[in-house]
């Protein structure tokens, strides 16, 4: 058997990654059918079925996955060596400015920027706390983390995980709607000025009246934990704090992407990168979390913070 063509085998896991054919062949910048060309040029090579073809999309096969497991490892490992020659071969200093929702920054960010500055203590990270839209392309910030389902133009962007929502409040808060009470108050965050009331208020607990409206998240994600009444949060928050319970209810808002951008011209910039890839491995252990597919009894030793601990 002649030598694999690692790029070959880059097509398969993309596809994997991506979920078809046609999504793997956007992230790669190329033609779908050179995606499927490519694959079944390995297959024959290989002289295996990586892919089951059918009307519904490419599904794996068993022994897809076991080539496709050994060849993650290996992606891995280059990727490793890549990001170590890029950190050798350029300047590793200097300023970079980040910016995300506060509440982003304390409960998603911190522990993987904590972990980036210990590696690279040559880099000063810059944070700015905010919700507005910063221009990338004339150096406000390097590197935005955004909670959106329309991302800017001429940005380079990957979408990290779709944020989910979920009503929570105090244990005590809770037990008492759970007996019927009507007394307590809703915490409304974001409001559309469009209408009174978010759909979650009006389809789910209509009867109870609104004590507050903020315009901020952190606001709202801490009157809720001090039993000031029930709100709409992001499962990560709601999950990982033990003070709090979600509710059940008919409605919640849908998920929202929470993606990683930068202007696509700093693309090349070492710090950026390295920063960028770190960052989207740090996460990737809390994406169940984010998009509400764990509940807090299923999360381990993980604290509020987002950072793992022992629970002995």
């Amino acid at each position: 058997m002649q030598n694999l063509d690692w790029n070959d085998i880059q097509y398969c896991l993309a596809v994997v990654k991506e979920g078809s054919v046609t999504a793997a062949a956007r992230s790669l910048d190329v033609n779908h059918t050179t995606v499927s060309r490519r694959i079944t040029a390995l297959e024959k090579q290989l002289n295996v079925r990586l892919f089951d073809r059918s009307t519904a999309g490419w599904l794996i096969t068993p022994v897809g996955e076991s080539v496709l497991k050994s060849a993650e490892s290996i992606a891995e490992e280059v990727s490793n060596i890549q990001r170590q020659v890029l950190a050798d071969s350029q300047e590793l200093s200097g300023i970079l400015k980040v910016t995300a929702v506060d509440l982003t920054i304390q409960r998603v960010l911190q522990p993987g920027i904590k972990a980036f500055c210990e590696k690279y203590p040559d880099i000063a990270i810059e944070l700015i706390a905010s919700e507005d839209p910063f221009n990338l392309s004339v150096h406000e910030a390097d590197i935005a983390f955004r909670v959106t389902n329309d991302p800017p133009p001429n940005v380079l962007g990957k979408k990290i995980a779709d944020f989910a929502y979920g009503v929570y409040a105090t244990h005590e808060l809770a037990e008492r709607i759970a007996k019927g009470s009507k007394d307590v108050g809703a915490i409304l965050w974001l409001l559309d000025q469009r209408r009174p009331h978010p759909q979650w208020k009006e389809e789910s607990f209509p009867e109870l009246p609104v004590r507050y409206r903020v315009n901020s998240l952190n606001v709202a994600y801490e009157l809720t934990r001090h039993g000031h009444g029930i709100a709409q949060l992001p499962t990560g928050l709601g999950e990982l704090d033990p003070l709090l319970t979600k509710i059940p209810c008919e409605h919640v808002d849908q998920p929202m992407g929470f993606w990683v951008l930068s202007h696509i011209d700093l693309r090349t910039t070492a710090r950026i990168r390295i920063f960028r890839d770190f960052m989207l491995e740090a996460i990737a252990p809390r994406i169940p979390m984010l998009e509400g597919k764990v509940s807090a009894k299923d999360l381990d030793g993980i604290d509020v913070y987002g950072e793992f601990v022992s629970e002995k």
